[in-house]
């Protein structure tokens, strides 16, 4: 949720509390008292409450550090005391506390991410004082601000980049904790004389029942009857697709926000796997495990469409940073969620397939599959790519081609099933 929001509920609910923002090092605290800003602190430049004051009285900073920690051993509010003690106007105090509010907010406006956190606890140095200041005459001055600062300067595109480099570095991304299912399941799977019936004993959720039984019945199966059970459906298309299928379910709901772009990723997920499965089967290479990876491939685009919805991006900087940066995020995300080597390495590697040193063959099946499932290719265009570890010849390649729209409009039925 937004500060923004945050704030309005605050208001509207008439809340008192503490809004912490937070980005790296940095943080903000909006002080409410019924849903009223009543103090705020934050330490970044030209933002500090006791600056401001400093410049409009020519109070000393020992001077206000000695009344902060006098107001603290009487338990008062700060802006009383220095109302009543050092004779401060009520005016000057509001329009200071104003401009710290409008300038702290702007500048979190800016980060374009970050982290926030309400706690209902108002500290006696800033409660029942003699200020509350209009939350959202606070909230759209500081949009002002900052939509005027937009306009006069365009957005520093390299800033943001090199800061989600520098995240996926660090690891400090939020990525998701692997869902609830996968973790019954692979529970389940652990267990030395586990069986299919525990594992069907897992899978409650209508939706993804629906969407396995559909995949087990889509044409690119061939499967010579109807399967009508979900035991039989799980015996058939193995243990490791079904985690593949739940996985793809779980994120399918991932960011309700950006839902229907997580939705075409997923379609084209779906897609690239039933064609990486029917190529890896004309060459004799395991179907199953090149089905799972070219579902698996773009996992990162999910968690980064997530993520650039807390920057402020045009929408040619987030499909330069979706695009640029999906393959490193996929492969912490399935590091985190301990998928097998192979998918970590196609995620890794499967726009680059030279650089790969292991899963040569599985990496450029999903590669040329990605390629087949992204644009519209002829059997001469697919004829003038050069392989080292594939037989392209193996292929039938007109056959695949002449389907692939019929399987994409298949993989977009099962991945928006309602």
């Amino acid at each position: 949720m937004p500060a923004l929001d945050v704030i309005q509920w605050a208001e509207s609910s008439r809340r008192s509390g503490t809004l912490i923002l937070s980005k790296f090092e940095r943080e903000k605290r909006f002080y409410l008292q019924e849903g009223k800003i009543v103090f705020v602190w934050s330490e970044g430049e030209g933002e500090r409450f006791f600056d401001f004051l400093q410049r409009e009285t020519g109070i000393d900073q020992k001077e206000l550090s000695e009344a902060l920690t006098e107001a603290k051993a009487l338990n008062i509010p700060l802006i009383g005391y220095l109302h009543s003690a050092k004779k401060i106007e009520t005016a000057l105090l509001e329009r200071v506390l104003r401009e710290v509010a409008e300038a702290a907010l702007t500048d979190a406006l800016q980060w374009g991410t970050g982290t926030f956190d309400f706690i209902d606890e108002l500290p006696a140095i800033v409660s029942n004082g003699p200020l509350q200041l209009n939350s959202s005459h606070i909230m759209l001055e500081s949009v002002k601000k900052y939509d005027e600062a937009q306009l006069s300067c365009k957005v520093d595109t390299a800033r943001v980049l090199d800061e989600i480099r520098t995240r996926i570095k660090q690891d400090s991304l939020d990525l998701p904790p692997i869902p609830d299912i996968m973790q019954q399941i692979m529970g389940k799977i652990d267990q030395p004389l586990f069986s299919i019936d525990d594992v069907v004993g897992c899978l409650t959720d209508q939706i993804l029942v629906s969407k396995i039984l559909r995949i087990c019945n889509s044409p690119y199966y061939r499967h010579a009857g109807k399967i009508g059970t979900l035991k039989e459906a799980v015996v058939f298309i193995g243990l490791k697709s079904l985690m593949s299928i739940v996985t793809v379910h779980a994120l399918s709901g991932f960011s309700p926000r950006n839902a229907s772009e997580i939705r075409k990723v997923l379609q084209h997920s779906l897609l690239c796997g039933m064609i990486a499965r029917q190529l890896a089967r004309d060459m004799r290479i395991n179907s199953e495990q090149a089905f799972i990876c070219g579902l698996m491939h773009d996992i990162g685009k999910t968690i980064l469409l997530d993520l650039a919805g807390d920057y402020v991006l045009s929408p040619e900087l987030q499909t330069r940073l979706i695009e640029q940066y999906h393959a490193e995020v996929g492969y912490l995300l399935a590091s985190k969620w301990n998928f097998s080597d192979e998918i970590l390495e196609t995620i890794r590697f499967h726009h680059a397939p030279d650089m790969a040193t292991r899963f040569h063959g599985l990496i450029e099946i999903v590669h040329l599959s990605n390629m087949m499932a992204t644009t519209a290719f002829t059997p001469e265009d697919v004829a003038a790519l050069a392989f080292k570890n594939i037989e392209i010849s193996q292929v039938n390649m007109d056959e695949i081609l002449a389907e692939i729209d019929n399987l994409d409009q298949e993989a977009g039925a099962i991945i928006n099933l309602p």
